[in-house]
């Protein structure tokens, strides 16, 4: 395993489904945030392709083959690079107005509408033993790769949209967090997206003013 792929494997999952975990793959500078220096976990295509795995999204010989193919297309890599970091971003601009509550922005849906007609040929059925399953095509190009996973998103976001998942979208309480999440908590109250991290700190700075 990679320096790069450990490096991805330490970024902790907590947003409850595999979209919410790609959005916070980067933290500041987004509206709603007052954290103005950014942080970003994801730095190159390669690292796109660990957190797929990381995730669960792709499997292991998809993981093998789609890392293969990042490393044989040289300079190629920065426009895909480019293309999922935006489609992140754009989604974040869908799902954190509502984790608050807020309308949609009819701006951000109509993108994820576009990816979703943009990507459909890259999903097929297929016959197993279990029965038809739906799964993606491993494409032999950048651009298919890309679709391929813009498509995975594209598809998570609209199930969470359309799904009783829209009701426990929240995004973290810490003023310098911009993590989003699904609050599956039994009393439907949770308010960090980590409790010993962003909860940890603002617990620390309540009881600096009450002292």
């Amino acid at each position: 395993m990679s320096i790069g792929q450990l490096k991805i494997n330490a970024i902790h999952l907590v947003g409850g489904a595999a979209v919410l975990d790609y959005l916070n793959t980067c933290d500041g500078g987004r509206p709603g945030t007052g954290a103005r220096e950014v942080v970003d976990a994801l730095s190159n295509l390669e690292d796109i392709v660990h957190w797929f795995r990381h995730a669960g999204l792709i499997d292991d010989q998809e993981h093998q083959h789609f890392v293969a193919l990042v490393r044989r297309s040289s300079w190629r890599t920065v426009t895909a690079f480019q293309q999922l970091i935006d489609f992140r971003e754009a989604l974040y601009r869908l799902l954190q107005p509502m984790a608050l509550d807020h309308d949609a922005d009819p701006g951000s849906l109509d993108a994820l509408n576009q990816a979703l007609a943009d990507t459909a040929d890259q999903r097929l059925l297929v016959l197993t033993p279990p029965g038809v399953i739906w799964r993606w095509r491993v494409g032999d190009d950048l651009g298919s790769m890309t679709a391929g996973f813009i498509g995975r998103l594209a598809v998570q976001a609209a199930a969470l949209l359309t799904s009783g998942d829209r009701a426990r979208l929240k995004a973290c309480a810490a003023p310098d967090c911009d993590w989003l999440f699904l609050d599956t908590s039994k009393n439907g109250r949770r308010r960090w997206c980590r409790m010993n991290v962003c909860g940890a700190r603002e617990k620390v700075k309540r009881a600096m003013v009450d002292s």
